[in-house]
């Protein structure tokens, strides 16, 4: 696109951006720590966009969680301090139908929550849009695993200790209980401290999070029984989308959709490497779950699904969601 229409557009458009001939800056926090694989797919995306607008619109990140964590950052998009975030746990919020990946023992491989994320699209498309949102991406994050001081061979282990959690996940806060679970919930940035002070046993968390955020040098063991699954999400505010050109929003949606099957791969790819023995290269031990282990924690959790209230995570979800996973196993056994 020429660069004297796409400016023409801005005019018309966003007249304050466009004054100087200034760009459009859209500002989207992470918790991502920068210099991650993470972080740099991000960069990536706002690099093309960048090349592809011929600088007329420029994609800054805020890593790390210093423009706020997952619970304030929708609120500041809202006032405008902010245009759009890349999320977890806080996608559930603005979305509630996600909340499904984070059911206890749902989900026995990634392969199923990708396939029931994207058949979930379009009513999560629906869900952002009402919250104020336009999506930009989702896909797979991760399985949770438990990240722990002791090693964790049945769920009696599991119950002596005090566990971590993320704090702002509200299926989580019903289903541990359930399970008799002792949990501390703390943000994502308090998690290692506690652990170092004590508070703490061991992390409920994905492969690549106890990496990235250096839980994996803390801890001495790894359960590989897999919780629930996360999606992650990239959001812009629909006021700041709007505003754009339509050429602009298509450049935006195909650079987040390329970042996103990115992500996706990278993260598929070293969950594996780390289950696979990359976590024992830096020191940790694998605990495998037995049969029994694995057969007494799924019939724990489906009893914890059954308790949980349909504000939580509807009960007419779960069951079109288990039939799905029903129709996909029986195509690829």
């Amino acid at each position: 696109m020429p660069l004297f229409r796409f400016a023409l557009l801005l005019a018309v458009f966003c007249p304050a951006a466009a004054h100087a001939n200034e760009p459009i800056v859209l500002r989207f926090a992470t918790l991502v720590p920068d210099g991650t694989a993470w972080a740099r797919e991000l960069k990536a995306a706002a690099r093309e966009v960048e090349s592809q607008t011929q600088g007329q619109v420029r994609w800054k990140w805020y890593f790390g969680g210093i423009a706020g964590d997952e619970r304030v950052v929708p609120e500041r998009i809202r006032r405008g301090q902010l245009e759009g975030e890349a999320a977890g746990v806080s996608c559930v919020d603005l979305a509630p139908s996600l909340r499904v990946l984070r059911v206890l023992g749902m989900f026995r491989r990634r392969d199923e929550a990708h396939a029931i994320i994207m058949r979930l699209r379009p009513t999560l498309e629906a869900e952002f849009h009402k919250a104020g949102f336009e999506l930009l991406a989702v896909q797979w994050f991760g399985s949770d695993i438990a990240v722990t001081r002791e090693p964790v061979r049945s769920l009696a282990d599991l119950r002596k200790l005090r566990l971590w959690y993320w704090d702002i996940d509200p299926v989580w806060s019903k289903q541990l209980a359930q399970l008799g679970l002792k949990t501390v919930p703390l943000g994502v940035n308090e998690a290692g401290a506690a652990f170092d002070q004590g508070r703490i046993d061991g992390f409920l968390a994905l492969p690549t999070a106890a990496l990235a955020f250096q839980w994996s040098s803390r801890a001495h063991y790894y359960s590989d029984l897999s919780f629930a699954s996360m999606a992650a999400c990239s959001i812009i505010s629909r006021q700041a989308f709007d505003a754009l050109p339509l050429e602009a929003q298509q450049i935006i949606r195909t650079a987040a959709t390329k970042a996103s099957i990115r992500f996706e791969d990278i993260n598929g790819a070293q969950e594996d490497q780390l289950l696979g023995g990359l976590f024992e290269k830096q020191g940790m031990h694998r605990v495998a779950a037995s049969v029994p282990f694995r057969e007494e924690f799924l019939d724990q959790a489906r009893a914890a699904r059954d308790a949980l209230p349909d504000s939580v995570v509807p009960r007419a979800l779960i069951t079109r969601v288990l039939g799905w996973l029903s129709d996909f196993r029986a195509e690829r056994p």
